[in-house]
């Protein structure tokens, strides 16, 4: 059955941005036969106007249906309904015109589609990968070392998290923040080299900027890809997202010591460790209903194309 035309474009999104291979092309194209259009296309999807051109002023057009995505903190990007009609971000807002979407949502491969070194976001893992079953032993066999941390920018819990770790067992930093490994492990782009080095570790610090509501980002997995246990600091929505019982959740503890002394305590214990890490990085290892593809794809269909 022929499928039905559909126009988009996409403005002010970040750099190694590619129009034709991105999360939203791959989500429509199930269903659509999309074609990129600048003039006056069904959907515009644009972004926080990364390079200053606000490019999504130039489609008030009465006929195209502008859509808002944000992959930073909301409190900071929020969504402008004088300038878009729609929005998908980090909150759950409650406005029937917001679906809540996480940044952690397109790093899985949900389309199954080739890699590509210059797409941004990667799409490392793939969803059968990610719900299968783990085998802790040969887990443990790849990790040559304690705990990694690859971060660039100094806010959040991490700034006084890791020094204080650091002081009781050894902490690889490769990102630019806190670096001890005379190496620079880059997180944007294709992120292949950064989850191949996480790889070697049995736990890695996955601290988000702030804790705003619903903002989880990448960080918590891309340890999950790796098959390392994450300690996270962040968002409480993030037990909405995930398995808790496969990650160390500083909000369970409240107390930097606390939280080290149970990673201490895992990581002196055979059998902590593999209870942790065999479990399902999904709770009940089910995805969430709103990151399911087809509930994004329904959202459009029923909000936006209506």
């Amino acid at each position: 059955m022929k499928k039905e035309k559909l126009t988009i474009d996409f403005v002010d999104f970040w750099p190694n941005f590619i129009k034709t291979d991105n999360y939203f092309y791959h989500l429509l194209s199930q269903e659509y036969e999309v074609i990129i259009e600048k003039n006056e296309p069904d959907i515009l999807f644009h972004s926080v106007d990364y390079h200053n051109q606000n490019g999504h002023l130039h489609y008030d057009n009465g006929i195209t249906k502008k859509v808002y995505f944000t992959a930073e903190p909301p409190h900071i990007h929020s969504p402008n309904y004088n300038q878009t009609h729609f929005s998908f971000g980090y909150e759950d807002t409650g406005d029937e015109r917001n679906y809540r979407l996480p940044l952690w949502v397109l790093h899985l491969n949900w389309f199954n589609v080739p890699h590509n070194d210059y797409r941004d976001q990667s799409y490392l893992h793939s969803l059968d990968e990610f719900l299968a079953p783990k085998d802790p032993e040969k887990i443990l066999l790849q990790k040559q070392a304690f705990c990694s941390f690859v971060n660039t920018q100094p806010f959040g819990k991490r700034v006084e998290f890791v020094p204080k770790l650091h002081l009781k067992q050894f902490v690889h930093c490769a990102g630019r923040m806190y670096n001890n490994t005379n190496g620079n492990i880059i997180g944007r782009g294709d992120q292949r080299w950064k989850i191949d080095y996480l790889k070697n570790f049995k736990f890695n610090i996955s601290m988000e900027n702030c804790p705003d509501y619903g903002y989880v980002s990448e960080k918590i997995i891309h340890s999950m890809f790796a098959n390392c246990i994450p300690i996270y600091w962040g968002s409480n929505a993030v037990v909405g997202d995930f398995n808790e019982e496969s990650f160390i959740n500083w909000h369970q503890y409240e107390d930097d010591e606390l939280v080290i002394n149970k990673i201490m305590e895992i990581d002196a214990n055979y059998d902590l460790y593999a209870k942790m890490i065999s479990e399902p990085w999904f709770k009940d290892n089910k995805i969430p209903e709103f990151a399911k593809p087809k509930n994004v794809i329904n959202f459009i269909k029923e909000k936006i194309l209506k």
